[in-house]
């Protein structure tokens, strides 16, 4: 998995990899926060969507992570993204959020006007539904590659935990 990892960020420069620290920030807010993001590399076998949630302290409330079969629609993974991150936080009993988001375009399609010919209307509707039914804002954040590593990092490691309890339960 290391590796896998490790190949999708390689260049092939002759430069030095140097370590950089990324610590988790609450931008000032007080309340649970949702990073979400959608990866998609040019191919249905590498697509994939996640987030966390977080109380305004850094401490791990839940996570999801999954892929989308037969895809490799940018805009449909970074919707699910949001879309599937809110329809936690509902089922969770969370009303109060923001939700954070790398990818502008997406946050403004969802903050914006109608939109009664776009391809997933039906699928914004939903989102703009569930973000009226609480006290929830979306925000771009531009996050930079190494908090996005960060953040599959995470999903990673909560898929995992997640499979070994089910096993233990079994």
């Amino acid at each position: 998995m290391v590796h896998t990892l490790n190949s999708c960020y390689t260049t092939n420069t002759n430069t030095f990899l140097e370590t950089i620290s990324v610590k988790w920030n609450n931008a000032n807010h007080s309340g649970i926060i949702l990073n979400v993001d959608g990866s998609c590399l040019g191919s249905s076998t590498r697509v994939g969507y996640g987030g966390l949630l977080r109380n305004d302290e850094g401490f791990y409330l839940s996570g999801f992570s999954g892929y989308i079969p037969n895809s490799s629609d940018i805009m449909y993974v970074e919707l699910y993204a949001i879309f599937h991150g809110l329809l936690l936080t509902k089922d969770m009993g969370i009303t109060n959020l923001v939700c954070y988001s790398d990818s502008l375009h997406y946050v403004n399609i969802i903050k914006g006007t109608s939109l009664k010919f776009h391809v997933y209307v039906v699928f914004i509707k939903d989102t703009r539904d569930l973000i009226e039914q609480g006290n929830v804002s979306i925000i771009h954040t531009p996050f930079v590659r190494e908090i996005n590593v960060t953040i599959w990092l995470s999903l990673v490691l909560h898929k995992i935990l997640s499979s070994f309890i089910t096993t233990l339960l079994r």
